[in-house]
């Protein structure tokens, strides 16, 4: 048996991932110790684990954030508010996260902690002092965010390169908006670091996320990720990481007959983006109104008075509905590109029509097209013309099915919750490493050969392309 601390932004779309794994190690026998923020607390403790919350100054209710930093209603979203929210939301935390995880390690004396892609409380573990640490395991819940030659700057949802020339612009460019837009985030989090004994970060904010960890483990088949000439062995692609079997299912009174009546499109704005379902929701319904399918809509939460449309005879609204039921009857899902929904949905072969511009949705949504899974309508929000006009290109155009079949057929070959617990268990029963001398296997060239890098220059780039990179917190 092994003790594991799982270490999680308390935010819902990082916190169910872990909480899954939570569950898995649990039932392995292993112990298992949850820190995050205690709104997660009931959540957390219904897997077997064990819950402690952060500490009162940085135990955030994502819901709030205005009421605890109400310099952020300064910005609007983009990347002004971004940089305030991962200076003083994430860069903040960081002392006070590494102080919780020491003072965790004195009377649970952990093997190993796994984290997801945003926690930067093992920052200072990992570059301070040369003290024995506990092995890190990332999560990436989200799409590889990794800069590299071979693809554009990770928030501007553009397609990968093929040529030299592309891959030259895009050295240019990860140099250019990493000083940039993201020059002063640097900075800070490295002052942060330096105060609290540790050394600088040793590459770009975004790499280093992915890059200081022992082991990242890319919760989706590397068919659905770009391709990097260089990348470290310490990333690993384990599957999508679906939630367990639902129990108890109660399907409600139509259920039964909503598959009678022609194909089955789903929409959803997912769990946190659907403050205003009138962005995706509303203007779905209008465009399918008439058309010869059934229309569910699922609201991830918000009552289905708020839906901003009257129901139709052929649309269905609930508040929730557990995936695993609903999208075997689905034939295209209409989604505001949510990885965890997405990755779903393309295990089981769905095809998708995305429309997503808040957090990293944008990334997301570029993916499905480029692997030829569904539309991106490119926009959060799309015309009832372009939704109506998508949804039947899906449903009439086989390519789209044959896309999200192949992805299907990838993910198959994976079976996340085996390969994460082989994986943990294996790093957890090598014992601690050295946090002062890191990993020479993270050291790497981000952004292409020395040829490469000697083209780069200053470049003007549209700050409005980077359309919610890794969040708008």
């Amino acid at each position: 048996m092994a003790r594991f601390l799982i270490a999680v932004t308390a935010l819902p779309g990082h916190v169910f991932p872990l909480l899954a794994v939570a569950q898995l190690l649990v039932g392995r026998g292993h112990e298992v110790v949850v820190y995050s923020g205690s709104l997660f607390r009931e959540r957390v403790e219904a897997t077997g684990a064990r819950f402690v919350a952060f500490r009162p100054e940085i135990d955030v209710d994502y819901r709030k954030l205005d009421e605890r930093f109400p310099e952020r209603r300064k910005f609007a979203p983009g990347p002004a508010q971004l940089c305030f929210g991962l200076k003083h939301i994430f860069a903040d935390a960081m002392p006070h996260q590494a102080a919780g995880i020491r003072e965790l390690r004195r009377d649970f004396p952990f093997d190993a902690i796994i984290t997801d892609t945003m926690f930067c409380g093992t920052f200072p573990l990992v570059l301070g002092p040369p003290e024995k640490r506990a092995p890190i395991v990332a999560l990436g819940i989200t799409a590889l965010a990794l800069s590299s030659a071979d693809t554009a700057f990770f928030g501007t949802a553009l397609p990968p390169s093929i040529t030299p020339a592309d891959r030259a612009r895009n050295a240019a460019t990860n140099s250019h908006l990493q000083q940039a837009i993201f020059g002063s985030v640097q900075q800070y989090f490295n002052d942060v670091l330096v105060k609290n004994g540790a050394r600088p970060l040793p590459a770009f904010l975004f790499d280093s996320m992915i890059t200081l960890p022992d082991l990242y483990l890319q919760l989706t088949a590397k068919e659905f990720e770009y391709s990097r000439g260089k990348m470290p062995d310490s990333i690993r692609f384990v599957g999508p990481l679906l939630p367990p079997p639902s129990i108890g299912f109660h399907p409600p009174p139509w259920w039964d007959d909503v598959d009678k009546a022609g194909p089955i499109v789903l929409v959803t704005q997912g769990t946190l983006a659907n403050g205003d379902l009138g962005q995706l929701v509303g203007p779905t319904l209008t465009a399918l109104a008439n058309e010869e399918l059934t229309v569910i809509a699922c609201t991830g939460g918000p009552p289905v008075e708020s839906i901003p449309v009257v129901l139709q005879p052929n649309a269905k609204a609930v508040t929730f509905l557990p995936f695993d039921r609903l999208l075997p009857k689905v034939s295209v899902m209409v989604t505001n590109g949510g990885y965890g929904a997405v990755n779903h949905a393309l295990s089981l072969g769905v095809p998708l029509v995305v429309a997503g511009d808040s957090e990293e949705k944008p990334e997301i949504a570029a993916r499905v097209a480029w692997a030829g899974a569904g539309i991106n309508l490119g926009t959060g929000r799309p015309s009832v013309s372009q939704i109506r006009e998508a949804v039947r290109a899906v449903l009439t155009k086989p390519q789209y099915r044959r896309g999200a079949q192949a992805l299907r057929t990838a993910f198959v070959r994976h079976n996340a919750r085996d390969e994460i617990a082989e994986l943990v268990e294996r790093l957890a029963a090598g014992g601690s490493s050295a946090s002062s001398q890191g990993n020479p296997r993270h050291r790497f060239d981000p952004v292409g050969t020395p040829a490469e890098a000697a083209s780069r220059r200053t470049i003007d780039v549209d700050a409005g392309l980077i359309r919610g990179t890794l969040g708008t917190v």
